[in-house]
């Protein structure tokens, strides 16, 4: 789900001015979300990875997963911006 999220992300970007402030918000949740991907990612091979077992690997998944989720709600903070600040994605109704 992610990815589609990501291309329906990569679609609506073709539509900002790159020389505006939404650009830049933009440009950081992009950046934000795709590292949330990354930690995700990370934590679920950790976990699943038979030859890591132990303590440590069990630790480095739960850090990992809580860095993503904090990472996903500043991701989700800047996304709101884009939508109810610049209005991003929004249609209007006239």
């Amino acid at each position: 789900m992610a990815m589609l999220a990501m291309i329906a992300g990569l679609l609506e970007l073709r539509t900002i001015d790159s020389r505006s402030d939404a650009m830049r918000v933009a440009t950081w949740h992009m950046l934000v979300m795709a590292t949330v991907w990354v930690c995700f990612l990370v934590a679920l091979v950790l976990s699943i990875s038979p030859e890591l077992a132990g303590s440590t690997v069990r630790l480095a998944v739960v850090t990992i997963a809580v860095l993503g989720f904090l990472l996903m709600a500043v991701g989700g903070w800047l996304g709101g911006r884009l939508v109810y600040e610049f209005g991003i994605a929004v249609k209007y109704r006239g």
